[in-house]
């Protein structure tokens, strides 16, 4: 136990606090209490031994909070017996119910054919992961729902009572989730998809601005990028604390690599911005570059391609953005997107990569060089967020703009050509391949479909 471990114990603080602040009661009461010629000779005595325990006893009480901004590693880690158990359900519906004409003449259009439609138990929030044969979301109630992904049955929950959601990973059936407790707390917590159970959970207090997760396939490490609480390592199995960086100011998600991890810290008054290659292991700084960047929005990874240089799209502002070598910090292109201000960026495999604009203006765009392979002004729909098909020939785009119809727009990856738009009965907020298998979901409900 580090020194810092030992002192930030509060109830000792407390014992101490408490064991002055009696002696200083006990000489009060003695010179309130004595007239006698001896109390008269001490009472100066005993005024400055009650002064000084009651002097001492506020600063053992205070200690603690002092020690607190002192050392950023006041994180909790939550022990596995005060975790919140799963509890299995009845499924809400049958996968065998019949569903209604319309939506079995959309599914035709797009070659699917349903599965099964259940009805959510709470308003849906987002969809998290699907592992093995478990689909995961959350509800707006901060609960984590699971169920078989083939037929609906065998549903589970745990309530995490998230304030809000912040990010997920998965590694090796394992889901990490990052999310906030309360306004000023981060929570990461590990669940085991096949038990389905809540391994571990670490809090992280004194963290009002957003962070984010990367897991370290390597080192078997889950790292935290807490903006001003630094950057922190975890063990994948049990939330530890591997090594951390407090003095770092990252948000922007980290990169790790075989050889390092690479981190963004931007430049703040007073101090110049750096770029920082970790020891995964450590956290040691192994190669510090400056830059000039006030801010990086976000770090996106290209595909891992073994014949090319490993690459990363840097996203600056609403304009701006560059190609970058994660290994050795060298940059290709930058594009600047004048007045047209950036509403999505998304990787999508094969070299290539997609941007939406405010303006509703899709392109593609060879990743190595930024080529403009194709663009397309969409006139009808208004999209939140976009999806690739694994297979990568399908472009879908929601329909959920308040005056359209809620649907599905699907346009050929390679070219642009419009396939079709089916409609939908609700608007779609998110959906997630796995394997031949699409789900869609609503407000209200879930689709299962598969690809013929």
């Amino acid at each position: 136990m580090s020194l810092f471990e030992f002192l930030n114990r509060i109830s000792f603080f407390s014992i101490l606090a408490w064991a002055f602040y009696f002696i200083a009661a006990l000489c009060a009461i003695v010179l309130t209490t004595l007239s006698t010629p001896l109390a008269r000779k001490y009472r100066k005595n005993l005024i400055a031994v009650g002064t000084s325990g009651i002097m001492l006893g506020t600063i053992a009480w205070c200690t603690p909070y002092f020690l607190r901004k002192l050392n950023p590693d006041q994180s909790k880690l939550t022990s596995i017996d005060q975790l919140t158990s799963t509890e299995w359900i009845e499924p809400v519906s049958n996968p065998e119910t019949e569903l209604p004409k319309d939506e079995i003449n959309w599914a035709k259009q797009i070659s699917v054919q349903f599965k099964y439609k259940i009805q959510l138990k709470e308003e849906f929030s987002r969809a998290i992961a699907i592992e093995g044969d478990t689909v995961v979301y959350l509800d707006k109630n901060g609960t984590l729902h699971g169920f078989n992904a083939y037929t609906g049955l065998n549903r589970w929950q745990i309530e995490l009572h998230t304030y809000h959601y912040l990010g997920s990973l998965l590694s090796q059936k394992k889901l990490y989730l990052l999310d906030r407790t309360s306004l000023d707390a981060l929570r990461i917590s590990c669940f085991d998809l096949q038990s389905p159970s809540l391994l571990w959970q670490r809090t992280i207090p004194n963290s009002r601005e957003d962070a984010s997760l990367t897991v370290d396939w390597n080192n078997q490490s889950v790292i935290v990028s807490a903006a001003s609480n630094g950057i922190w390592a975890l063990k994948q199995k049990t939330g530890e604390i591997l090594w951390k960086r407090p003095e770092l100011y990252v948000k922007t998600k980290t990169l790790p690599s075989d050889k390092h991890i690479l981190a963004f810290e931007p430049m703040v008054a007073g101090r110049a911005g750096s770029w920082y290659f970790l020891d995964p292991a450590t956290g040691k700084t192994l190669q510090k570059n400056p830059h000039a960047f006030t801010d990086i929005q976000s770090l996106i990874p290209g595909e891992m391609n073994p014949s090319l240089p490993p690459f990363v799209i840097a996203k600056v502002d609403d304009h701006n953005y560059f190609n970058l070598n994660h290994l050795d910090l060298s940059q290709g292109w930058s594009q600047h997107s004048n007045d047209q201000k950036i509403k999505i960026i998304e990787n999508v495999g094969r070299d290539r990569y997609l941007v939406l604009y405010e303006s509703n203006l899709l392109e593609l765009h060879n990743s190595q060089t930024n080529a403009l392979l194709w663009q397309k002004q969409l006139t009808q729909i208004n999209p939140v967020w976009m999806a690739v098909s694994p297979n990568l020939d399908w472009i879908i785009l929601p329909n959920q703009s308040e005056d359209e119809v809620p649907g599905l727009s699907f346009f050929r990856t390679e070219t642009s050509e419009y396939v079709v738009t089916v409609r939908t009965t609700e608007p779609i907020l998110d959906l997630r391949f796995f394997g031949d298998w699409l789900y869609l979901f609503s407000e209200n409900h879930l689709w299962a479909l598969k690809r013929n």
